[in-house]
């Protein structure tokens, strides 16, 4: 399999997390210019990435769908969703509003800092949600070490990328949207403790 990415990407990063977790290698991660999407748009139609080629010769986009796909394929070792139904659609629920809700905030504030005169009112409305909702994540990691049990699933692959820049940060990413999240996620000293332990202990873990 051949993966298709760009530097520094979060969507990538949940994809490679995934891998690593089923003990999954890659042929090659083909490394795109942000700024030249020609070739990712050839391929798949579109140009964001994630981009996997497959084995059989699929071409699959989405991150989160491309990890649900990983999981179907290789069901064992180490299920990302869970076998039972109902457990399933809460893993589900979550992905979803990680994605369409939780991830609203931090791109409207990309890009109202785009416009030329930024309504700061705006953008300290939604990075109060989500400071507020850092709370929330807190909570689901209440008596067990990840976001829905005591293995690490699909929801910790979806928001893992994301909210580990409330603690850490890469000199050598200067994307505008992780700069977004380094401002307005930074965790105080002592704030949210079991969330911090989560974010260090995902990052221990495999990737391919």
């Amino acid at each position: 399999m051949r993966l298709h990415a760009i530097p520094h990407s979060t969507n990538v990063a949940r994809v490679a997390l995934a891998l690593g977790l089923k003990g999954i290698a890659l042929e090659a991660t083909v490394q795109h210019d942000p700024a030249d999407r020609a070739a990712v748009q050839q391929l798949s139609g579109q140009p964001l990435v994630p981009v996997l080629e497959t084995d059989d010769g699929r071409v699959l986009t989405d991150s989160m769908a491309i990890v649900a796909w990983i999981d179907a394929t290789w069901a064992q070792p180490h299920p990302l969703y869970p076998a039972d139904a109902a457990a399933r659609r809460e893993v589900e629920g979550f992905v979803t509003f990680f994605d369409h809700v939780w991830k609203v905030a931090p791109n409207a504030i990309e890009a109202e800092q785009a416009r030329a005169a930024p309504d700061r009112d705006r953008i300290a409305a939604w990075a109060a949600q989500l400071r507020g909702w850092q709370h929330g994540f807190d909570a689901l990691l209440h008596g067990r070490p990840y976001l829905f049990g005591d293995a690490p699933g699909a929801a910790d692959v979806c928001a893992h990328p994301f909210l580990r820049f409330a603690t850490s940060s890469d000199p050598e990413d200067d994307d505008l949207f992780h700069g977004v999240l380094l401002e307005h996620l930074a965790l105080r000293p002592g704030e949210h403790p079991r969330l911090t332990a989560w974010i260090d202990r995902m990052a221990e873990l495999p990737r391919a």
